[in-house]
């Protein structure tokens, strides 16, 4: 059994450390800041109103574990790192706080870097600090844990953010609000699995760079699911919701889902760069339109491969108030947006989305197809009147209009009672909630926007 590590401890130095710094001995021990706070050397000290300084960066052993015991607040020191080669425990009972020591301190936070420790955060809110998980045999797992203001110095990936390739990591039921860079990212060169579900994303990015809330690097067999989550952004000009990539052309045959969130007020909603297979089904969109020139974004969707080896599946989604619906800036991926015309065929999309008040410069634009493939989009709702060709070709631009563009195929549109139809419908005031396909229930299934007796809500 790991027993508690006393005062007594000598401090031991690891190879390559700085020799001040104190670096665990690796013995299997549990460390908490009130023991690191009676050994001489750790830079940890107990303060009269029952905090822990961290004035000095120190570092956990690989074999070692460091705990967060209920009700510790835990204030670091302007450039202060604390190391994790080993494991973390931050799990209190009911709540821990991670801060800077004073207005104008920028800690570099907590690097968990070890290729065998694990970190389980729980009920832990990192305030001014940032976690970055560099190990590539252990794994994540983030629970209703809160991430805010955090300064940029720990990484330039996000508050949370992953610097090695690295599986089953898992973030829930947190909280990520107005940190200065992104939320969670990692490398360019270092996917990684992660799941991320009933999340709140509120106003990241504060320094307005360009970089979504949510900004993954997808690649080898990597899994990535995006799940249940709110995506609100500050209606910052460069800021975005969600954006998965593969700009470095790697290898992938991991699966990447977005669905059922909710994502508003950001520069652009969901954005693909490079080679990525995606499913997107379900997810709401609402004003994602904060870019100052459409020529440069402003789209719900965009989907940007230049090698035009996508595969991007979508459905039943909702995309209101853009500058654009979909966009396709160049190449030739494999879009299916809906293809209806075999229900037995393998790819059988119902379609489902719909496209309300996209455009920018007084002109509507539901999908504008800028690459050279074919694009499926068969069972949807576009926005004009009546779902007839001549009128949805008014909000489509592709191989009509320039003929060195791809053909969008987008016959039969979804039948007249549209979703559009059946939520003016529910205008009335029958108590049911109808989400955004019209669909009524007596209380609201899942996050997102609902008509409830005649007025939009947003249940979170």
């Amino acid at each position: 059994m790991k027993n508690f590590y006393s005062f007594l401890a000598l401090a031991a130095l690891a190879t390559g450390a700085m020799a001040d710094e104190f670096v665990t001995d690796g013995t299997g021990n549990v460390y908490t800041f009130n023991s690191l706070s009676q050994i001489e050397g750790t830079g940890v000290t107990l303060q009269d109103d029952g905090s822990y300084l961290v004035s000095a960066d120190f570092t956990i052993a690989e074999g070692d574990v460091l705990q967060l015991q209920n009700n510790d607040v835990i204030k670091m020191a302007d450039g202060v790192r604390v190391t994790m080669n080993g494991d973390a425990d931050f799990t209190p009972a009911d709540t821990a706080v991670v801060t800077r020591d004073a207005e104008g301190s920028k800690p570099k936070g907590f690097w968990m870097m070890g290729d065998n420790g694990n970190a389980e955060l729980k009920n832990v809110t990192f305030e001014y600090v940032g976690v970055v998980f560099g190990g590539v045999n252990c794994s994540l797992h983030a629970d209703n844990c809160t991430f805010t203001l955090h300064n940029g110095k720990s990484s330039s990936s996000g508050a949370l953010s992953f610097n090695a390739s690295c599986d089953n990591n898992i973030v829930e039921n947190c909280y990520f609000i107005e940190n200065t860079l992104n939320a969670i990212g990692n490398g360019a060169t270092n996917p990684v699995g992660i799941i991320i579900r009933n999340c709140l994303f509120w106003h990241n990015t504060t320094d307005n760079r360009n970089k979504p809330q949510i900004n993954l690097t997808v690649a080898g067999d990597y899994d990535v699911i995006i799940a249940d989550n709110n995506v609100i952004g500050g209606q910052f000009t460069m800021s975005g919701g969600i954006g998965l990539s593969n700009m470095m052309g790697l290898g992938h045959t991991g699966s990447n889902i977005i669905e059922n969130n909710y994502i508003a007020d950001n520069r652009y909603g969901i954005t693909t760069i490079g080679s990525v297979d995606c499913i997107i089904r379900n997810n709401t969109m609402i004003d994602n339109c904060y870019e100052t020139n459409p020529n440069n974004g402003g789209s719900c969707v965009s989907i940007y491969d230049s090698s035009s080896s996508s595969n991007i599946y979508m459905e039943g989604n909702w995309m209101e108030g853009g500058l654009w619906g979909i966009t396709v800036p160049t190449g030739a991926p494999n879009i299916n947006l809906g293809k209806v015309e075999d229900p037995e065929a393998e790819d059988y999309n119902p379609g489902n989305n719909v496209f309300i008040n996209n455009g920018n410069n007084g002109v509507r634009y539901d999908l504008f197809n800028n690459g050279t493939a074919t694009i499926w989009a068969q069972g949807n709702t576009w926005n004009v009147a009546e779902q007839t060709e001549e009128n949805i070709e008014e909000v489509i631009y592709h191989q009509v209009d320039d003929p060195s563009k791809g053909l969008v195929i987008f016959m039969p549109a979804k039948s007249p009672d549209t979703a559009v139809d059946e939520i003016e419908a529910a205008q009335q005031n029958d108590g049911l909630y109808y989400n955004l396909m019209g669909i009524p229930s007596e209380t609201p299934t899942t996050n997102g926007i609902y008509i409830h007796n005649g007025k939009k809500i947003l249940v979170k």
